[in-house]
């Protein structure tokens, strides 16, 4: 009898430290995806209202087998003088049509975010916006992704920065804008990448959530016993 406690005893923890390793995985995000947030101060493109309230700028993404869980999104930003960013952000992702963007997938609404402070460009402040997408799911496939202040105020505009698209977006396509809200788009200047990174985890194998459903299940029984 005590032998049987004993081998129950480790079965469970067994089960409970597979649930723990998935704890920590979620943890500790890792870069999905790398445009180089550092920009290379070539250009930028207006991405918020007021003055551009119907613009939608989007850089292309490629998300892998068996899919991404978005947590962070980060791109570097430079803000107008007189202008205010507000206190949400929207992210959106597009469908890939093509080589270009498509019908619009998701809009991630009123997310909260921080702005850590970074190198000046043009004269505006630059900014790494630190934007909590919240665990949001992507399948695998190609995507394009974009963020916009829809709360803003002020004179003028933010602009979303270049950069040399680093390990992931070098050897993508450009980005595109559209004026009219994402009915029509245009490619930007060749070689054309935006400033940003995204961080999460990898969607868990089936056979990952085989062992922590089993785990839970363990533990639930295990309590109904005591």
């Amino acid at each position: 009898m005590l032998e049987r406690r004993r081998q129950t005893t480790m079965k469970t923890k067994l089960f409970a430290i597979a649930i723990l390793a998935g704890a920590v995985s979620a943890a500790n995000a890792a870069v999905l995806w790398d445009n180089n947030v550092i920009p290379n101060g070539v250009n930028g493109r207006a991405i918020s209202p007021p003055a551009f309230p119907n613009i939608r700028v989007v850089d292309d993404i490629d998300v892998g087998g068996p899919g991404w869980i978005v947590n962070t999104l980060r791109a570097f930003i430079i803000d107008d003088t007189a202008w205010s960013s507000g206190n949400t952000i929207d992210v959106y992702v597009y469908n890939d049509a093509s080589g270009v963007p498509g019908g619009l997938h998701a809009n991630w609404a009123g997310l909260s975010f921080t702005k850590t402070a970074g190198a000046s460009y043009f004269g505006r402040p630059g900014f790494t916006y630190n934007i909590n997408v919240g665990g949001m799911n992507l399948a695998p496939g190609r995507y394009w992704i974009g963020m916009r202040n829809p709360n803003a105020s002020g004179s003028g505009t933010n602009y979303w920065m270049t950069s040399d698209g680093g390990p992931d977006g070098a050897s993508s396509s450009t980005g595109y804008f559209s004026l009219d809200g994402g009915t029509t788009w245009g490619p930007e200047g060749s070689g054309w990448h935006h400033a940003f990174v995204i961080e999460g985890n990898p969607v868990p194998e089936p056979a990952t959530m085989l062992a922590i459903g089993a785990g839970l299940a363990a533990l639930a029984a295990r309590r109904r016993r005591k």
